[in-house]
């Protein structure tokens, strides 16, 4: 299984799991670590944390390849 990460001061999007068409803007206040994303498309990924998703562009993503945190493309 893969580690991802997101740094804090980044601009990303929140919802509820149960309300998918609600997306507010929001900047992270710390580095939040995450298992695997729920989806990834070209422009996106999404994230789930308990009940939230985060939406992300790909770029302000990072992704340990087992020796270091590398950014995704």
């Amino acid at each position: 299984m893969q580690s991802f990460r997101v740094s804090r001061g980044v601009r990303v999007e929140v919802c509820k799991a149960n309300r998918r068409g609600d997306w507010v803007s929001f900047t992270t206040t710390k580095t939040n670590t995450f298992d695997e994303p729920i989806s990834r498309t070209r422009s996106t990924v999404v994230f789930r944390d308990g009940r939230w998703l985060l939406r992300v562009k790909p770029h302000q993503v990072e992704m340990f390849n087992g020796l270091r945190w590398v950014r995704m493309k």
